[in-house]
């Protein structure tokens, strides 16, 4: 059974702006709270980010980081500096290798709420042409988000969406040497503990079985320590 370590929602860093409302789970590298979090081996950052309608963050830089977005509901707005715009519905996510560097500006032009979590690796290898991957993610079941030839990671990581099924139990396995982090996306479960929705858990290696009280989806982290 693996060493577990629960992160209520309600005891994470909070910044709350007009247009903007963050809670850090990983905070190692940016923001008013950066250094707050230590690190998990390349994963530095993993926030879980509510826009209000029509607000967005400003044209801003990333240099050698690799970002991943994945939406949770509404739509998420991409305007890059290289002729590169996407937009991103639910249930789908964008990883960007930012390498050389970009500007980019992201957030919410629609008429509804948008929540998203953006999580930041720091790659193993620097320097290149950056590159733009998009997934969809709305096929149910356990399906890998990033960390494959369709959304390489240029760090060992892997991160997933599990849907899964009231009363059903998913096995999962964090291997010698590395880390595993669950979060409860949109509902409660029981991986030893409870975790209610945007709750997380840092997970040592061994094994960890999760059970949902009714269908809901967790997000899931490997990677090495």
């Amino acid at each position: 059974m693996a060493r577990t370590q629960h992160r209520p929602l309600s005891s994470l860093p909070t910044t709350t702006l007009s247009w903007l409302s963050l809670k850090d789970h990983f905070i190692a590298t940016v923001g008013p709270s950066a250094g707050q979090g230590s690190r998990r081996g390349p994963l530095l950052v993993l926030a879980d980010a509510t826009f209000e309608p029509h607000s967005r963050f400003p044209l801003h830089p990333h240099r050698d980081m690799e970002i991943l977005s994945v939406v949770l509901t509404g739509t998420l707005s991409h305007h890059g500096d290289q002729a590169h715009g996407a937009t991103i519905p639910p249930r789908s996510a964008q990883l960007i290798s930012s390498r050389d560097g970009i500007f980019h500006a992201e957030g919410n032009d629609t008429d509804t709420q948008t929540r998203m979590l953006q999580i930041w690796f720091e790659p193993t290898s620097r320097g290149g042409a950056p590159a733009y991957f998009q997934r969809d993610l709305t096929a149910k079941g356990r399906q890998l988000i990033a960390g494959d030839d369709v959304m390489p990671l240029r760090c060992d990581a892997k991160v997933s969406w599990i849907d899964l099924e009231a009363g059903k139990p998913e096995a999962l396995e964090i291997a010698t040497g590395r880390h595993g982090y669950l979060l409860a996306l949109d509902g409660e479960v029981n991986a030893g503990t409870t975790l209610a929705a945007g709750d997380g858990l840092d997970v040592e290696p061994g094994a960890l079985t999760v059970t949902a009280s009714t269908s809901c989806a967790v997000l899931w982290i490997d990677a090495v320590a």
